[in-house]
């Protein structure tokens, strides 16, 4: 596990570079609406906290002929650009709009068994980008201070980054501090008839989720400073929005737009305002719940986000 003493926190001071992908998988099976539309609403929202065009990448499908086509390839090529060189008080960011789904874990460390996975253009053919992969090509790679906020706006995506700390709207993390979380929830009366009986019979497991969540974390914790929002848990899905600007319809995902929506509305928040607000954006009409995950352990109601 990463020494905690070496884990050094960006400024985003220093060089800004993002990646944009958005497939819509036009002409394939099982087509999306509103993930190229999505890119242009980050990118957008990207140059207004200072990141410059020439140092955003844009991988979308209908760049047919280009080298950026969002395949494997192209995919896995400009996620080495986005970190290359990567040095103290930098900040990158990376965008994903499109399939996300799950295959069998084959070694081990999922607690779950399962592996989220994402899906490039030419998957049938090249196959698909798995958490593992994602979490050694940008997690496991990066030296300390070094800032990456990544934004997954695609099916089964709560974990999409294998990072071991993932958030509770209470700002607990969750299976770390399983027994703390229901203990809070008792102290502010936030749980129902069910709470008291799961406190009495799941004490065990929520014992060996504290176990687990040890094995994870010496898996998986790294000492730069990589933040993630997932637009659902595992094992969810997640849903497009129909938004109207100057009297056009378009389509989006629901993360990104509630992800954007919420930093124009409020540019000053905490981590954990952020996750409730975009979750609270979403909650009326969407069954999906954002995740907010992270390499490192977080002071969620003080830190504020930033980019």
């Amino acid at each position: 596990m990463p020494d905690g003493s070496k884990v050094s926190l960006s400024d985003c001071t220093g060089d800004r570079r993002a990646v944009l992908i958005g497939i819509n998988y036009t002409g394939k099976a099982n087509p999306l609406n509103g993930c190229i539309n999505d890119t242009a609403v980050m990118k957008k929202f990207l140059n207004t906290v200072g990141f410059q065009d020439e140092h955003i990448r844009v991988l979308t499908d209908d760049q047919v002929g280009t080298e950026w086509m969002p395949t494997k390839e192209n995919i896995i090529r400009n996620l080495k650009w986005l970190i290359r060189d990567a040095k103290k008080n930098d900040s990158y960011f990376l965008h994903y709009s499109g399939h996300g789904g799950q295959v069998v874990d084959i070694d081990g460390d999922e607690t779950d068994g399962m592996d989220n996975c994402i899906f490039p253009l030419d998957h049938a053919e090249n196959g698909v980008i798995i958490d593992d992969e994602l979490h050694n090509l940008l997690v496991k790679a990066l030296p300390p201070g070094v800032r990456l906020t990544v934004v997954f706006d695609c099916c089964h995506s709560g974990s999409a980054l294998d990072l071991p700390f993932i958030y509770a709207g209470t700002g607990y993390v969750l299976g770390s501090n399983a027994l703390a979380d229901l203990g809070y929830k008792l102290v502010k009366g936030n749980f129902d008839e069910n709470t008291l009986k799961t406190l009495q019979e799941n004490w065990k497991e929520l014992q060996l989720e504290e176990k687990e969540f040890k094995r994870q974390t010496e898996l998986k914790a790294a000492n730069a400073d990589v933040i993630m929002f997932s637009g659902c848990k595992d094992d969810q899905t997640s849903a497009d929005v129909s938004i109207t600007r100057g009297g056009k319809s378009s389509s989006n995902g629901a993360m990104t737009y509630a992800f954007t929506k919420c930093i124009r509305e409020n540019p000053v928040q905490s981590y954990q305002e952020m996750l409730n607000n975009i979750r609270e954006l979403l909650k009326e009409k969407y069954k999906q719940k954002p995740q907010l995950s992270s390499c490192r352990e977080m002071k969620m109601s003080c830190e504020l986000f930033h980019m």
